[in-house]
């Protein structure tokens, strides 16, 4: 009997945010307000689309943790006496705002042009990977998969395992191609 009040009371505290407030609009209404302060629309600056508004939050955070990071390492002296390390003079709260001013005005004044074009580079070379990783992969298990199965020998096996694989490899390529061409590259 213990068990189930235990159940019932566990139970209707997991209920209580579905039944008074609608999670979807709560969780919507935060996702748009940290997109807005994104934006940079509370300054009164038009920061153009919602990519550009949330990547320059991420660069915000990206800048911030860097310089906090440095500015701490640096703090500590890494290795040896902590008093001649370069920014020991720094105490962990003046990191803080160090770090902070400087990711705020970075992520302010850095013009919109130089954040696509950094987002298109990063995106390109992740892209690079995703796609490039698979096939090179395939084609590394291709040239060695007789070693490591049969001593160098080929077998029925083995052929019809590289077969399937050179059929993966040319579904890959020819989904990448259809979808590439559909773009207009």
């Amino acid at each position: 009997m213990h068990k189930k009040r235990w159940l019932l009371a566990l139970f209707t505290l997991l209920v209580i945010p579905f039944a008074l407030a609608d999670i979807g609009t709560t969780l919507s209404n935060v996702w748009l307000r940290i997109l807005d302060f994104g934006s940079l629309s509370f300054l009164g600056i038009s920061g153009g689309q919602g990519v550009i508004a949330f990547t320059r939050t991420l660069l915000g955070i990206l800048v911030f943790c860097i310089f906090f990071a440095v500015i701490t390492m640096f703090g500590r002296g890494g290795s040896g006496d902590a008093a001649r390390a370069p920014a020991s003079f720094f105490n962990r709260a003046q990191a803080i705002v160090i770090a902070a001013v400087m990711a705020i005005i970075s992520a302010v004044f850095l013009p919109a042009e130089a954040i696509l074009a950094t987002g298109a580079g990063w995106a390109t070379a992740i892209a690079f990977l995703l796609i490039g990783g698979p096939i090179v992969g395939i084609g590394y298990v291709l040239w060695n998969i007789t070693d490591w199965v049969n001593d160098g020998t080929e077998t029925r096996g083995t052929i019809f395992l590289k077969l399937m694989l050179c059929l993966m490899l040319v579904w890959v390529l020819s989904s990448m191609g259809h979808y590439v061409g559909g773009m207009g590259f």
